[in-house]
């Protein structure tokens, strides 16, 4: 079996997080997991891969929504979208910041570690946004951030095993030569 080459690789690769996380959505009827998306960006791929991936998952995010929503194409209904972009690449940075600070700890460690900085990171981009807008308090009540918490975990999770299958059959992602930044549990 030939190996594709790297940009063919990480191209595949990106469509077949954002691909996944999109159908996740729509079958657990959710938003899109973008902390799940940020912490396995930043265990596996570089920044700049990392924002391609959470640019192409929201504007999937988008389509789908306006699609499926009818949402008119309007300044004031463009804010939301605005928020939950920024807030996507804040749980992407701060995963970064939570994968780099674990350094050589083991690979479940530096997963999870990864995934709680990526959901502290989007809940903070979000709470920035609804004390802006003094709108969608409810996203922070104990309820919503525990079933949050629990489902955007068990998609990271089933991402990561997407992220197994992918690299058995082939599809390997060069990493710059700096090494896997992978939560590599053994």
């Amino acid at each position: 079996m030939t190996t594709p080459s790297s940009a063919l690789a990480r191209n595949i690769w990106v469509g077949t997080m954002a691909g996944s996380s999109t159908i996740a959505s729509l079958l657990l009827a959710c938003a899109t997991p973008f902390p799940s998306l940020a912490a396995l960006a930043a265990t596996q791929v570089s920044r700049r891969d990392g924002l391609v991936l959470m640019f192409v998952a929201w504007f999937a995010a988008q389509a789908v929504t306006f699609i499926t929503h009818g949402m008119p194409a309007e300044p004031a209904s463009m804010i939301w979208p605005v928020a939950l972009g920024t807030a996507a690449v804040t749980a992407l940075l701060a995963s970064e910041v939570s994968n780099r600070l674990l350094g050589k700890a083991h690979g479940v460690l530096r997963a999870s570690g990864a995934y709680v900085g990526a959901f502290v990171g989007f809940k903070l981009g979000i709470f920035v946004w609804v004390s802006l807008l003094d709108h969608g308090w409810s996203a922070f009540s104990g309820e919503v951030l525990l079933r949050q918490f629990v489902r955007y975990g068990a998609i990271f999770a089933g991402l990561t095993a997407v992220q197994h299958l992918l690299e058995r059959v082939g599809i390997r992602l060069d990493r710059g030569g700096t090494g896997p930044r992978a939560a590599q549990a053994a």
